[in-house]
């Protein structure tokens, strides 16, 4: 029985692609293909991979065997295991606290060493799956992404300190190459297969070339919020309880719809870095670029035009006090509708209930391990959006 493991990396399709593979396990068994996924996740083993970085072995070798036996029930011979939190955990981990993973790639080794070990008998080969993106852009994308999710409330500058390790693609994936063999790990580049990652996925991963016998279900929207907004979210982060920092992420969509913020913006003010430090970091990164280029023979990433990104640049002038007074009573006056007022009184009463009541926080985790938490907030923001 084989093993195919795709790692990612995160900003790189990979959540469209569990969707894919989780809307259509039932078509993919006539190809001998089972996709493994936890049965209080939707589509993907996140929640397995950090269970290996924090060494619960048991947690992982429970799940590769149930579904090997489930693999071999259903008459395929290859398991499909996709997780993004397999890419460098532990720097995403340590940048989550605004420290630099000391000896990163090194633990980052160990813990593919240990998942070679864990795999089970009946596993004969594994193949290592692995999409990447431009390292400037990868990072932009990550760092708007964690803003947005209120993980971290840092500048850009303090982030990519932090995150900088990990995109060291051949170091990173070197790991994985010198664990299971280079012949068995597949990179692929998002860049060039941007708006049909699941198609080259499919074609090129699992060597279906007749897609159009899945669901591809409905496309996902465009995240994107206005960098005015952003910087708010990012300021509110600083103020905001960690533990509802997730809940803003529909209202400051919500507020996106009414301003229509990200139409009045230049396109640049997505950009995080001025072009002569985006040459900077991609001359830094550029032999591990080339590295990666010769060891898995893709093609070299996008070009960077550092003439033309300077005549078309201009630099994001920051938040205006009057900008973020207009952005603050869109924020309260929907932040008053029921909806969230529920959710937000949820979120408070079972962090009360974990601090005073004993034993109450082993049922709370007990609770998110199968989609409580996901189901009070997709039941939260239905009905905002029906009485809202």
């Amino acid at each position: 029985m084989k093993l195919i493991l795709h790692i990612g990396t995160p900003k790189t399709g990979t959540t469209a692609v569990q969707r894919f593979l989780h809307r259509n396990n039932r078509a993919l068994t006539k190809y001998g293909l089972h996709y493994a996924t936890p049965p209080h996740n939707l589509g993907h083993a996140n929640s397995i991979a950090n269970a290996l970085y924090a060494g619960d072995d048991r947690v992982v070798q429970t799940f590769l065997a149930k579904h090997v036996k489930s693999a071999r029930q259903r008459g395929a011979d290859t398991i499909l295991i996709s997780a993004e939190n397999f890419y460098v955990r532990n720097i995403l981990v340590a940048m989550q606290r605004g420290e630099v993973c000391p000896n990163a790639l090194e633990d980052d080794r160990r813990v593919v060493e240990n998942l070679q070990a864990l795999l089970p008998d009946e596993l004969a080969t594994c193949r290592i799956v692995c999409y990447f993106r431009r390292p400037d852009r990868y990072a932009e994308s990550l760092y708007n992404q964690h803003v947005k999710r209120g993980v971290i409330d840092g500048t850009f500058d303090e982030f990519l300190s932090c995150i900088e390790p990990a995109l060291r693609y051949d170091t990173c994936i070197r790991s994985w190459a010198d664990v299971f063999g280079r012949r068995n790990c597949v990179v692929r580049l998002y860049d060039t297969v941007e708006n049909d990652v699941v198609g080259d996925f499919v074609a090129n991963v699992l060597g279906i070339q007749d897609v159009t016998q899945f669901s591809h279900g409905h496309k996902q929207e465009n995240e994107r919020v206005s960098r005015d907004l952003l910087e708010f979210k990012r300021l509110k982060n600083r103020t905001a309880r960690f533990s509802e920092r997730y809940l803003d992420c529909t209202v400051f969509h919500l507020i996106e719809g009414e301003m229509g913020l990200r139409q009045e913006e230049p396109h640049c003010y997505q950009d995080f870095l001025s072009p002569d430090d985006r040459a900077k970091l991609l001359s830094r990164l550029q032999p591990e670029l080339d590295a990666l280029e010769a060891s898995h023979g893709v093609p070299g990433f996008p070009p960077f035009d550092l003439e033309n990104a300077r005549a078309t640049w201009g630099p994001y002038p920051g938040l205006s006090r009057e900008r973020r007074q207009v952005i603050e009573l869109h924020y309260d006056r929907i932040n008053r509708r029921m909806a969230f007022r529920l959710e937000r009184t949820v979120v408070r009463s079972a962090g009360f209930l974990r601090r005073t009541v004993p034993g109450t926080g082993i049922v709370i985790d007990a609770l998110k391990r199968v989609g409580a938490k996901r189901a009070v907030h997709g039941f939260a923001v239905g009905l905002q959006r029906g009485i809202g």
